[in-house]
């Protein structure tokens, strides 16, 4: 008896050597059955899956080994727009939501950068404007050079700073910092040096309306300026600019605009339906229908839409970001 009671210690004992290497992420999901939820970190610069499960009974759980880097994980399932990032600090965490509102979910979790991530989320939600957004990022990224949250935070809201600006917070991180969003935000950075103002355009075929090849290069030079408008039906602010465009075009095609609008949309009828919609009357439409994933706005490290790139007759990139009447205005004095 007291050989048995002794076999029962050393192994309850090794299940908690075992259990104190290993922590859990649950997620409870519902209207998901069935469907794959993915598990993600960023590694060398990429976003990979590094596992998976089915939901069964509304839930998967995903055991991970205790390692030193404390980066984020993300959960993402097919059809969602985007993953949900996370940070468990190696301690049990859990997501909680709905597949169809996965914008929505709440996470339980002892970690303190989660904690901090949530507390930095409310406060940039409560800023009334871009500019004080902004200004709160900064702050926020250059103060905390060593924290693993300044990488991704910065990542998130790439969108909101100059290429100089990019580079000289990156600059300011620890050399220490060990993040795959630090990778990922100096291959943006390259994005944005390879297509800076003054840089040849890129190149890229995508699918027109009629499922044929459609190549930016068959553009080039046969107008005197043309625009890669990056749009989608599902982006409101794309929606509020198209008429502006729409205009844009009406009144300087003639003189010499063409305008490719490059859609990251991953419905085709749904794309179909804003082109007719908002009258977008020019007839290069065309992707790959990948959504963030398009070929043509990753070359061109598209981070927000609407976003444009003007180029010349020569193939140089002589405008960027351009929207309203400042969209006009250099229209205008180009074409004059």
């Amino acid at each position: 008896m007291k050989k048995l009671t002794l076999i029962i210690i050393i192994i309850t004992l090794a299940l908690s050597s075992c259990s104190d290497n290993v922590f859990n992420i649950n997620v409870n999901i519902d209207n998901a059955i069935g469907k794959k939820v993915y598990l993600q970190r960023v590694i060398e610069g990429q976003i990979v899956n590094i596992d998976s499960a089915s939901v069964n009974d509304n839930k998967v759980t995903f055991e991970i080994p205790i390692s030193e880097n404390l980066d984020a994980y993300h959960i993402y399932v097919k059809g969602w727009r985007r993953a949900i990032a996370f940070f468990p600090d190696n301690q049990d965490i859990t997501l909680t939501g709905d597949f169809n509102k996965y914008n929505q979910f709440k996470i339980e979790s002892p970690s303190l950068t989660q904690a901090s991530l949530e507390e930095f989320t409310k406060k940039f939600n409560e800023l009334e404007n871009e500019d004080e957004q902004q200004f709160f990022v900064f702050e926020t990224v250059w103060d905390k050079p060593a924290s693993v949250l300044s990488p991704y935070i910065l990542y998130r809201y790439k969108w909101a700073f100059e290429l100089c600006e990019l580079r000289e917070i990156v600059n300011n991180f620890s050399a220490e910092l060990n993040s795959g969003y630090l990778d990922l935000i100096k291959g943006y950075i390259k994005l944005l040096e390879k297509t800076d103002i003054g840089k040849p355009y890129l190149d890229f075929t995508l699918k027109n309306l009629d499922d044929q090849d459609f190549s930016l290069s068959s553009m080039i030079g046969k107008s005197k300026l043309v625009m890669i408008d990056f749009w989608a039906s599902w982006c409101p602010d794309c929606r509020v600019e198209n008429p502006n465009i729409v205009a844009v075009y009406k009144d300087f095609h003639e003189k010499g605009l063409e305008i490719i609008s490059v859609s990251l949309d991953t419905d085709k009828t749904a794309w179909i339906k804003g082109i007719e919609d908002d009258n977008l009357i020019w007839k290069n439409h065309v992707s790959d229908l990948k959504g963030w994933n398009c070929t043509a706005s990753q070359e061109y490290g598209i981070a927000f839409i609407p976003q444009n790139v003007l180029i010349d007759a020569n193939g140089s990139i002589i405008a960027k970001n351009l929207n309203g009447e400042s969209l006009r205005m250099f229209v205008e004095d180009y074409l004059k």
